[in-house]
């Protein structure tokens, strides 16, 4: 099982925002891109992420866990590259 860190980018922005425009807007991709990424997403943890029946949607339970995990994620791969970012001049 691979899950991609867009994949999660799209989840947290998704949850954010309570939309799936929202987050495309916000992570400069198509509607259609983010709402099949996380159903390929979804479809990998065998859960539902969010639930789309209500408007703003909303993040289920098992999706509650799975945001904050990739948040941490997320987290740590910037700060992992924030060092090098400073270092290079070009």
């Amino acid at each position: 099982m691979i899950v991609t860190l867009r994949q999660m980018q799209y989840v947290v922005s998704v949850a954010k925002h309570g939309s799936f425009s929202k987050a495309a807007d916000e992570c400069a991709a198509d509607q259609s891109t983010v709402s099949q990424q996380i159903k390929t997403f979804e479809d990998r943890m065998n859960t539902n992420i969010f639930d789309r029946s209500t408007l703003p949607i909303t993040v289920t339970e098992s999706g509650k866990e799975i945001v904050a995990q990739c948040e941490t994620i997320i987290n740590q791969v910037e700060g992992m590259i924030a060092p090098f970012k400073k270092k290079r001049s070009i």
